[in-house]
């Protein structure tokens, strides 16, 4: 398309995430500790040029670059396999065995479910933790998780509202547990009352302060670790005129540099 004369291309923020949602209910998920050890072993860059090929950005945070909300100081989670297996001895699990449930199809947000879990799964394994992957289908792979027995789901999520709400409470409220779109299946008080405190309130100034407090939770106890967020393409014709584009939450290509809300 790009060598086409009679088209323009442009790059469009999408409101999706790629995440791996750790089952915080289930030993030893259940600590943080060992979250952020096994989130070390993980290859991120690797996932951008074997399955996103260049059109995903790594994600550091559970809401978009695009989002008013985002923090750009949010760290991207290193890259460190040594420090990962040293934390793992420490917490005396050196012959950790896991089981990865993984959607069969494309999804919006993940091409290929089943060559990102093998390339974790590879990753895994230099750590020492042992990695099954058991692939599920559509809704059964809701109603699976729902279950409590995985111990890692790959899994997404993608809205056409820039609201960092439409983000944190579908994926990480305790409600959400029953309404079977928190995979984590994390529950934190202090978090939920930080989400209702957004809410009410008026100024944009406090919410942004509310979701930056929100997200520095997140990233303490690590109930899921965002791997990938994408952008979208889109190819009008050149002679078109007073063309205004429409935020999707499709994504197609990533890339596109988010900015800091302004206070």
């Amino acid at each position: 398309m790009r060598d086409d004369p009679r088209l323009r291309l442009t790059l469009r923020p999408g409101m999706n995430i790629a995440y791996l949602a750790f089952n915080t209910n289930k030993p030893p998920l259940n600590n943080p500790a060992v979250r952020h050890a096994l989130a070390l072993a993980i290859n991120n860059q690797r996932l951008m040029q074997s399955i996103y090929y260049g059109t995903a950005e790594t994600a550091a945070s559970i809401l978009p670059r695009a989002s008013w909300a985002y923090d750009n100081e949010a760290k991207i989670t290193e890259y460190n396999p040594a420090k990962s297996r040293e934390q793992l001895k420490a917490l005396g699990l050196e012959n950790l065995t896991l089981q990865l449930w993984v959607p069969t199809s494309s999804q919006a947000w993940n091409p290929s479910p089943l060559k990102t879990a093998e390339l974790i799964q590879a990753d895994m394994a230099q750590v020492g933790v042992k990695v099954k992957i058991i692939p599920v289908e559509g809704r059964f792979q809701e109603a699976r998780l729902m279950d409590m027995n995985h111990d890692l789901t790959l899994s997404g999520w993608a809205t056409d509202s820039n609201d960092p709400d439409s983000f944190f409470r579908p994926l990480l409220s305790c409600a959400a547990i029953n309404s079977q779109t928190n995979f984590a299946h994390w529950c934190n008080p202090q978090f939920d009352s930080i989400l209702r405190k957004a809410l009410s309130s008026q100024q944009l100034s406090s919410r942004i302060d509310a979701y930056d407090e929100a997200q520095n939770i997140l990233a303490q106890e690590l109930p899921i670790l965002p791997l990938a967020s994408s952008l979208r393409l889109q190819a009008y014709r050149y002679d078109i005129k007073g063309w205004c584009s429409v935020r999707s939450a499709i994504p197609l290509l990533p890339g596109y540099p988010g900015k800091r809300k302004m206070r």
